[in-house]
């Protein structure tokens, strides 16, 4: 009884844990990173796993995985912050500090030619070390007598994300069977969305709510300051051989640079650019990179309760597939990899964790929906089954972390219960009835109503 009840207690504790939110006023150097958002690096969790009921085995893995670390997508993103304090240097009104930024955007600049988009080296060890750490967990799934299936977009940095974790398969398990692909065909589950939740994802409601919210927290004078020795450089900028009216250009200027420094955790170069902004900015970027995702990917009234459904087909192909497998009995996996833009959206479909939080105020949605818990460089769902006679379980993990499910958890016939534990016919049950209110949905939708307003803060994919 007492160890009963101190392994309860220890589960607790675990929920606990895992539910934790970084505040605002717990931000230090270790954790700073956390806040570049959807561009937080990828790290192998220190995790002990609950142990299945007695005699279940584990014989499918089912897995979708977004490409790992990388360099930033567009030249402009590396070019326009350099130009702008080269221009500055030129003209004599870059502080001290300033030129320090400058020497590190510069450097940033150079070693990102010919890259954009790449992944980088520690992009290449995450995917490595989660195919490593598979094998490891699962070696009744991953052996020289199992069949793995991988799926990859299209995207060089999700194609490379691929081959790195097939390479440590092959060096692993020489003799497994592994059947891979890179095509087009796959992308209409990978990553393609459903073009019905276009006039929701995009309305101006939505726009102008997100617009209002940036506005709060965006608050580029202090680094201004920092950065000019006469802030009217920025605050009135304009362009070199422009004959357009002076603008306000400083919270541009704030977002370039914090999407940099966000980005440096995916490189090992030596340097970075943490102390640009102070620990109270690094939160403001970060709610703006949240909010973004959150009316992108997740349920909210604004956006009509109908974005999630984008990657209905993705979830599709996770029960189909989940139903063949489970029809051959043999161990098996299916790979799949992709983006942040299916990913963010499938887990709040599935509801995993608190992804199905619908806070009644937008300032709220950083309480439990934080991007750097949900999807980041190299973040991944896996749906483990295990199997025990006739029955069918299934544990998830999310970036290799237990995870809730939006059904009871099993329960043995003594009425024991087991968290992070499901049983497959109730959880395919639950998610079959999400797909069939999605057709029912879509039938209510005009057809081609799309809208062309985007609005809000966006990080690069």
């Amino acid at each position: 009884m007492r160890k009963q009840l101190f392994t309860g207690l220890f589960l607790l504790a675990c929920l606990a844990l895992n539910a934790q939110v970084i505040k605002k006023e717990d931000i230090n150097k270790d954790n700073l990173y956390n806040f570049g958002g959807s561009m937080t690096e990828y790290i192998a969790p220190d995790v002990t796993y609950s142990k299945p009921p007695k005699g279940f085995k584990p014989f499918y893995l089912s897995h979708y995985g977004r490409h790992g670390s990388r360099y930033l997508l567009n030249d402009p993103q590396y070019t326009g912050p350099y130009n702008t304090l080269k221009e500055a240097a030129d003209k004599g009104v870059l502080t001290p500090f300033g030129k320090t930024v400058l020497d590190r955007l510069e450097k940033m600049k150079d070693d990102a030619a010919g890259k954009l988009g790449d992944l980088t080296k520690k992009g290449q060890r995450q995917h490595r070390g989660i195919a490593r750490r598979m094998v490891e967990n699962y070696p009744e799934i991953f052996n020289k007598k199992s069949v793995i299936v991988a799926k990859s977009t299209t995207s060089h940095r999700v194609m490379n994300s691929m081959t790195s974790a097939l390479m440590e398969f092959s060096a692993l398990l020489p003799k497994m069977e592994i059947d891979y692909a890179v095509s087009s065909e796959d992308a209409g589950y990978l990553n393609s969305e459903d073009r019905a939740v276009n006039s929701a994802k995009n309305n101006r409601e939505k726009s102008a709510a997100v617009s209002e919210f940036n506005a709060r927290h965006t608050h580029p004078e202090r680094l201004m300051t920092a950065l000019f020795t006469d802030t009217t450089f920025i605050t009135s900028y304009v362009k070199p051989n422009s004959t357009s009216a002076p603008r306000d250009n400083s919270a541009s200027l704030y977002n370039q640079i914090y999407e940099v420094a966000a980005n440096m955790g995916s490189h090992d170069l030596g340097f970075d650019l943490d102390d640009v902004f102070t620990y109270e900015e690094w939160y403001d970027n970060f709610l703006q990179n949240n909010m973004y995702w959150y009316t992108q990917s997740a349920w909210n009234p604004i956006t009509e309760n109908i974005i999630p459904y984008g990657h209905a087909t993705l979830l599709q192909d996770f029960l189909d597939k989940a139903d063949e497998a489970i029809a051959k009995g043999t161990p098996s996996a299916n790979l799949r990899y992709g983006h942040d833009t299916a990913l963010f959206p499938l887990l709040c479909l599935m509801k995993v964790n608190d992804c199905g939080w619908d806070p009644a105020d937008l300032e709220q949605v950083a309480d439990k929906w934080v991007a750097y818990r949900i999807v980041h460089m190299g973040s991944n769902l896996q749906l483990i089954f295990y199997k025990h006679r006739k029955t069918i379980l299934v544990r998830a993990l999310l970036n290799e972390e237990e995870a809730t499910l939006p059904v009871e958890c099993y329960k043995d016939n003594k009425g024991v219960e087991y968290p992070y534990f499901y049983e497959w016919n109730k959880v395919e049950k639950y998610y079959r009835d999400v797909l069939n209110e999605w057709t029912r949905i879509k039938e209510t939708i005009p057809a081609g109503t799309t809208s062309s307003s985007t609005g809000g803060f966006r990080m690069p994919r």
